[in-house]
């Protein structure tokens, strides 16, 4: 609900929402929105039951290719909205201007980097950044071909993005280093059903 409230003010928004297999409950809360909404499921995609898989990266994928399908060639970013954040409408005028990849810090990214210069406190993966505080430019990402390995980390595949689109942190646009867009907020109910 939250997250429907904080997208409801963002204009040219298209919201696609996975699931491993459509609910009754997701499908009317979203129809109830009034957002421009995909709703998604796995389509039985068979990866989803192997051992050792991340689930949510095979479902990031499934979402990516849809949106490449459909949408690729518009301008816009891609962004992998959480359900258990805030999200400032602020930040979505901000990573508009994204032209390949922009990082800002949420209560769980702010200590992986700081600013002037851009540096990682972790050496591994190359990008070692929290995946709902990364944005892609909708062309970068879409003209990479990458999508997130199915057998890493939320962290490691989105860094395995991040390398697809820039060739060294310069090309990283810090949207933020010092103002707070996006809040954290824990549920355990949202984090079973939605995989998080």
């Amino acid at each position: 609900t939250l997250l429907a409230q904080a997208l409801g003010h963002i204009p040219y928004l298209q919201w696609v929402v996975m699931e491993t297999t459509k609910t009754n409950l997701v499908s009317e809360f979203l129809e109830s929105t009034n957002l421009h909404v995909t709703h998604l499921d796995s389509g039985g995609e068979l990866l989803l039951s192997e051992r050792g898989v991340n689930k949510c990266n095979v479902l990031r994928n499934i979402a990516l290719d849809h949106i490449a399908e459909k949408h690729s060639n518009s301008s816009g970013a891609v962004i992998f909205a959480n359900l258990d954040r805030f999200y400032s409408s602020e930040l979505f005028e901000k990573i508009r201007k994204t032209e390949k990849v922009g990082i800002f810090p949420t209560v769980f990214a702010k200590e992986q980097f700081t600013c002037k210069p851009l540096q990682f406190s972790e050496k591994v993966p190359t990008y070692p950044v929290n995946l709902g505080s990364v944005v892609f430019s909708n062309s970068a990402l879409f003209n990479s071909g990458r999508r997130f390995p199915a057998r890493v980390s939320d962290t490691e595949g989105i860094s395995y993005l991040i390398e697809g689109v820039v060739s060294s942190a310069d090309d990283i646009t810090v949207i933020s280093c010092d103002e707070q867009f996006v809040w954290f907020y824990q549920n355990i109910l949202i984090k079973i059903m939605f995989c998080q």
